[in-house]
């Protein structure tokens, strides 16, 4: 689900760039890691080392689901959200 994207269809309409008014190109749904641990368990395996640490605290951070829009021309980049928290 937040993983390197997604091949699904875009949910908004492809927005032009607000530098150079060049169409957007979707590169798919990504997840946006926003840091914080939640709930005990999350903050348990903050405390622990090595990759169940990392893994766990890949479980309980807070994301944040968005789709993400680069223009070809110039490479400005437009993210809109789509849930999460």
């Amino acid at each position: 689900m937040f993983g390197l994207g997604s091949p699904r269809q875009s949910s908004f309409p492809t927005p032009d760039c607000p530098c150079c008014q060049t169409p957007m190109q979707s590169v798919g749904q990504h997840g946006v890691r926003l840091g914080g641990l939640t709930g005990m368990a999350g903050a348990a395996a903050a405390m622990l080392g090595g990759q169940l640490a990392s893994d766990g605290e890949e479980a309980f951070e807070k994301k944040m689901r968005t789709e993400i829009f680069v223009c070809p021309s110039c490479s400005e980049i437009s993210m809109k959200y789509l849930g999460g928290l």
